[in-house]
């Protein structure tokens, strides 16, 4: 054999190798990276931050990673082909449970408030009825025919008492009106006394007023103090006489 042959023979099979030594590498070495196999093991870094995300979604559940792309528990996954503007769609009401002894004492302070305005109703309904009724009779009670007259009726009927102050209704000045003892009657009673602030109505200034005119009336000789004026009882007997009859 031709030894320049056999020398050519020789060195292309060094490049052959050469080539093969060369490129096998390469391939193994992308294959290893862009494919891992199945038996790789990962690296203690990278569990260890798997651990520390697991930890922290568990410590802070409402707190999100930014770079976490997960959807969260509670919230399900809207379907794209769904309409997002929903009309018929009732909002989302939240239930508020409510402690069973609070709302028991709130109920039963209501139900007793409203018991008592409406018996608040009625007896304001029943005094302002009872002002109109005259003289209740009884099975066995015995009368005279003067007892139905209208002006012994009208003693035995109930007089409201007034609910608001006449001198400011009325725009006057108790003092200015000490010499009439007409006005001052009224807020006397037969015995001579001042009539106190819950049978007049009054605020207490004019409350104190009436009181100081009643006082100056008696103490220049215009009313007397242990009776009503003689002027009122005339006027009185004089109506009683002339008054007929109506029953």
């Amino acid at each position: 054999m031709n030894t320049l042959a056999l020398r050519r023979i020789i060195s292309s099979r060094k490049k052959a190798c050469a080539k093969n030594s060369f490129s096998a590498p390469l391939v193994a070495f992308s294959i290893t990276r862009a494919l891992p196999t199945e038996n790789s093991k990962s690296t203690p870094e990278s569990e260890l931050e798997k651990i520390t995300l697991s930890s922290n979604r568990l410590r802070y559940p409402n707190k999100r990673n930014s770079f976490d792309i997960t959807p969260p528990s509670n919230e399900s996954s809207t379907d794209l082909s769904e309409n997002p503007i929903q009309v018929d769609a009732r909002p989302k009401q939240n239930n508020f449970t409510r402690p069973s002894g609070a709302y028991r004492l709130m109920k039963n302070s209501i139900e007793s408030t409203k018991k008592t305005v409406d018996k608040y109703k009625e007896y304001n309904g029943a005094i302002d009825l009872s002002s109109q009724i005259y003289r209740q009779w009884k099975i066995g009670d015995v009368y005279a025919p003067h007892d139905l007259h209208q002006a012994e009726l009208s003693k035995y009927r109930l007089r409201a008492a007034p609910t608001f102050d006449m001198f400011d209704v009325l725009n006057m000045n108790p003092l200015e009106h000490y010499r009439n003892f007409s006005i001052m009657s009224e807020w006397m009673t037969p015995m001579g006394r001042i009539k106190p602030r819950k049978e007049t109505a009054l605020r207490p200034v004019n409350q104190r007023r009436i009181a100081k005119a009643i006082r100056r009336s008696i103490g220049i000789g215009i009313m007397p103090s242990v009776y009503r004026h003689p002027e009122i009882l005339y006027k009185d007997l004089k109506r009683y006489e002339s008054d007929p009859p109506k029953y």
